[in-house]
């Protein structure tokens, strides 16, 4: 009987120690150049490719703990059980009872979202539409209730006459006080704050501290991710370059 050149059993072992491995990594455990030698044995014991870093590493699902949206990370490293970044938008839109904004989506699968929420809507997977200045993705089948759900979320969350107030916000004073307390703060710190802000109120967060603030939902979002990020330089408000050119610079040309 032929034995088999490249074993199972060197590969389980490879991925118990690592965990998550490189096709070139495995390629040279295996002893072997050929990708298709080694998506041969991959599949064979139910592996995974990253939707993070273009697809460059693997693992497998055996060694996966995926969260309730069917993602697991390992170093930075993003897994899906969907597999592809755009099916696992789409399942996570599907599956939503109000559907989700692209900064939402963004901070649930920790990688820019645009290019693929674009392939979805023109290939016609997921349906879009625009409410309080942003696009809300949403079910091709569900879309009608997604939308109305959070229609009445936004609604509830925004509107004084009604009462119903972001918790902490729930007085005109408090309200007033937070205006005052931003308007000392330049652009870099009322982002910070707000994204801060946002994070402990969890779902929706930047939304309606936008509705709250009137700053843009894309700044507070920013912010959000800056802090998460944990990349936060002090005492400067623009990155290097940005904003706008100085007249001495402008009269030089």
């Amino acid at each position: 009987m032929r034995l088999a050149k490249y074993s199972h059993r060197k590969l389980l072992g490879l991925f118990s120690r690592d965990v998550v491995l490189t096709l070139d990594s495995i390629k040279e455990a295996l002893g072997t150049t050929s990708k298709a030698t080694v998506f041969r044995k991959l599949k064979s014991l139910g592996h995974r490719a990253s939707y993070s870093h273009a697809g460059k590493y693997h693992t497998l699902d055996t060694l996966a703990s995926y969260n309730k949206y069917g993602i697991w990370s390992f170093n930075q490293i993003y897994f899906s059980q969907q597999g592809s970044l755009v099916d696992t938008l789409e399942a996570i839109i599907n599956k939503s009872q109000e559907g989700y904004f692209a900064s939402e989506l963004q901070t649930l699968v920790h990688v820019r979202v645009f290019n693929a929420l674009t392939q979805l809507v023109v290939s016609g997977r997921v349906l879009r539409e625009q409410i309080a200045g942003e696009y809300l993705y949403i079910s091709k089948v569900l879309g009608t209730d997604q939308l109305a759900r959070r229609k009445q979320s936004i609604m509830l969350c925004a509107c004084k006459e009604e009462k119903v107030l972001i918790p902490g916000f729930g007085s005109e004073v408090v309200t007033d006080c937070l205006q005052t307390f931003l308007s000392i703060l330049d652009e870099r710190q009322k982002r910070l704050y707000l994204g801060l802000e946002s994070m402990k109120l969890g779902h929706g967060g930047d939304l309606r501290l936008s509705q709250l603030t009137g700053i843009n939902v894309k700044t507070i979002a920013k912010g959000r991710r800056e802090l998460s990020s944990k990349n936060i330089t002090p005492g400067r408000i623009r990155k290097v370059g940005a904003g706008r050119s100085s007249i001495k610079k402008k009269l030089m040309w």
